[in-house]
C-alpha cells in the first residue's frame, strides 16, 4: 500500500467519522473567558498533564513564587518543573521573571499563574478547531457518497483509496462498506455553529 494514509484505530469510528476515543476539549460549558478554576483544570490537564494542574492549583493567585517553592510544594523534581513552567509559559498562562540570587549567585526564576490566559487560550484554541471543522465539513460534503469504513472500525478511506485497496481492509481483511456520511455532515455543522455561538459569546 502505497500513495496514500489510512486513519486507524483500535476503538470504532463514532458518527463523525472520527475515533471513537478522542477527547473533546470544546464542550458548550468551556464557552466563556471568565473560566472557573474547575475548567482551567481540565484544559490544562489536556494540554499538559496532571503535574501541570498541580503547579496551577498551588500557584492559584499566589504572585512571584520561586520555582524551587513550586518544586517542593508539587514534590517534582526541578528538570520536571521547569519543563511545565516553561510549556505553561509558552501556552502564555504562566510568567515569570527572573532575580539574582546575592548569596549563590545564580538567577532564579519566579512564577504566577494567569488565569485569564487560559480563558484567551481556550478562545484562540475555538477559532482554530473552527477553521479545521470548516475544512472538514467541506472535504465531506464534496465527496459525499464516496466514504467507505470497516465494519470493525479499522479505517476510513475515500472511494480513490478503496479501490486501491480493492475494498478490503488493510487492517483486518474485511470487507469495506460505503458509508452514510449525511449524519456526520450533519453533526460538524451542528458543532460548527455551536462553536460560532461561543465565540461571539465569548468576543
Amino acid at each position: 500500500m502505497s500513495g496514500f494514509t489510512v486513519a486507524t484505530a483500535s476503538q470504532p469510528f463514532n458518527d463523525w467519522g472520527c475515533l471513537g476515543s478522542e477527547q473533546e476539549l470544546f464542550t458548550k460549558d468551556t464557552i466563556t473567558m471568565a473560566l472557573p478554576m474547575k475548567k482551567a483544570r481540565e484544559i490544562i490537564r489536556n494540554l499538559i498533564g496532571d503535574e501541570a494542574v498541580r503547579i496551577m492549583d498551588f500557584l492559584g493567585s499566589k504572585k512571584n513564587m520561586s520555582e524551587f517553592s513550586i518544586a517542593e510544594h508539587c514534590k517534582l523534581d526541578m528538570q520536571t518543573i521547569r519543563h511545565l513552567l516553561y510549556r505553561m509559559n509558552g501556552l502564555n498562562i504562566a510568567s515569570y521573571i527572573r532575580k539574582k540570587d546575592r548569596e549563590k549567585g545564580w538567577y532564579i526564576s519566579y512564577w504566577t499563574f494567569n488565569l485569564s490566559k487560559v480563558g484567551e487560550l481556550l478562545s484562540k484554541m475555538q477559532r482554530e478547531q473552527l477553521a479545521k471543522l470548516r475544512e472538514r465539513l467541506e472535504r465531506e460534503e464534496d465527496g459525499q457518497g464516496n466514504f467507505f469504513i470497516c465494519p470493525k472500525g479499522c479505517v476510513r478511506v475515500d472511494f480513490d483509496q478503496a479501490v486501491e485497496l480493492t475494498y478490503h481492509c488493510p487492517e483486518c481483511g474485511s470487507l469495506l462498506t460505503q458509508q452514510d456520511n449525511v449524519k456526520t455532515i450533519e453533526n460538524i455543522r451542528d458543532r460548527i455553529k455551536e462553536l460560532q455561538k461561543g465565540i461571539k459569546v465569548a468576543s
